[in-house]
């Protein structure tokens, strides 16, 4: 047993990885190729909208089935498998239109296994799993976006890079072939509905949110603003994308894996996304490549405590629901595309690039005052909780007392 349990992590770390693999060697030039395709920043908020669109819609649905039938390892295979098609088919756009309609295809794709891979990878009390799990999604993106830039570079051309996205899911796909069922593995029953599940979880939903919100409206036009105004080339846009995804691999493989408390899980996530503020005001006063690296390196702290923080509560919180609840963060995410993205592009078309991370600092300390009050409801709650039940003991005890006397 131990050993099968030691295979699927194995494998879930090498899907994860492979996944974000695919995911960063695309996201790295779609903003790029779509204004190049459209020549409108307003257009390329749209395109990063429809994707985020159908992966949050697939993302709820996918997660609440996979609760539901107990069939986490199909929905891994289901989803790997379809976005290795959808990847491919990246290579048949050639105007804003056709290019819609395959990211369109990516985000539907893209949300069948997230929830499902999420659950797989937690094991109660053994926070260290999920964190080494996750951090190979950090690795992946960092894997993903050097060779995605090098291809380019060398190429000058998005096929091959398309080409390669769709052949790693491909990998994926037959690496998941190999996942065992947990011998525990049947239909839940799930009770209630998503819309009870998001009200259950309002708080770190709603903070998450509005963190990325923020931050999707500077990633809908941070290759640009990189490329335009500090004039950096494919490779030292990809080493800028790869310091944010090496920091955030080491930091959840170390400090994160020694996380076990409820207190500090939010704390973690109130810390990042305060951090994430600065993260964007640094990004909004720089002049320089070198101005960029340290508020790479925050950016992946940053990242991770929010995010690794969010699951854990989450996962811990939702015993049964976890592929849902999980997948209804992600879909929080991707909801967080379509609003920061067309923000973004909007913004950036009537005010400027750099206003774009002006407005992403002002949202991300928004998140840390919802985050932050959140935290201190939560110790009221608990206090009062604890009065409560202290003043009944008492008065249980001047009852037995009085019956006894």
């Amino acid at each position: 047993m131990a050993s099968g349990d030691g295979d699927n992590k194995a494998r879930l770390k090498a899907l994860n990885l492979f996944a974000n693999s695919s995911l960063g060697a695309s996201a790295l030039f779609i903003p790029i190729l779509a204004n190049t395709l459209t020549g409108s920043y307003i257009l390329v908020g749209i395109i990063a909208a429809g994707y985020g669109i159908t992966q949050a819609l697939s993302y709820a649905y996918f997660g609440r089935l996979a609760d539901k039938c107990g069939a986490m390892v199909k929905f891994v295979r289901l989803g790997f498998l379809a976005s290795s098609f959808a990847f491919f088919a990246h290579v048949l756009a050639y105007d804003g239109f056709t290019l819609m309609l395959v990211r369109l295809a990516a985000g539907v794709a893209t949300g069948m296994y997230a929830g499902a891979m999420l659950a797989l990878s937690h094991d109660k009390g053994n926070n260290g799993k999920l964190a080494g799990v996750v951090s190979f999604g950090s690795l992946g993106w960092l894997m993903g976006t050097m060779a995605s830039s090098i291809v380019q570079q060398l190429t000058s051309s998005y096929t091959l890079a398309f080409i390669l996205t769709g052949s790693i899911f491909l990998a994926g796909f037959i690496t998941s072939l190999g996942l065992k069922v947990r011998a525990d593995a049947s239909k839940a029953y799930v009770a209630g509905s998503l819309l009870q599940l998001a009200r259950k979880n309002g708080r770190i939903y709603t903070s998450f949110m509005l963190r990325h919100v923020g931050a999707a409206a500077t990633w809908s036009i941070f290759p640009i603003f990189l490329n335009q105004e500090l004039r950096l080339n494919g490779v030292e846009l990809g080493s800028i994308y790869a310091i944010n995804a090496l920091v955030q691999f080491l930091f959840m493989n170390t400090v994160m894996k020694r996380v076990r408390s409820d207190a500090n899980m939010h704390m973690l996530i109130q810390v990042g996304v305060l951090l994430s503020s600065v993260v964007f005001l640094t990004y909004y006063s720089s002049s320089t490549y070198l101005h960029i690296i340290p508020a790479q390196i925050l950016l992946g702290i940053s990242w991770s405590m929010l995010y690794l923080g969010s699951l854990y509560i989450l996962l811990r919180n939702n015993d049964g629901e976890r592929a849902s609840s999980t997948a209804l963060l992600e879909s929080y995410m991707s909801i967080s595309i379509i609003i920061g993205s067309l923000i973004g592009g909007i913004v950036a078309e009537f005010a400027g690039l750099r206003s774009v991370m002006l407005l992403s600092s002002l949202l991300c300390f928004a998140s840390f005052v919802i985050a932050v009050n959140d935290w201190r409801r939560g110790s009221m709650r608990i206090t009062m909780l604890q009065n409560i039940r202290h003043n009944l003991s008492n008065r249980y005890a001047r009852m037995l007392r009085q019956l006894t006397s």
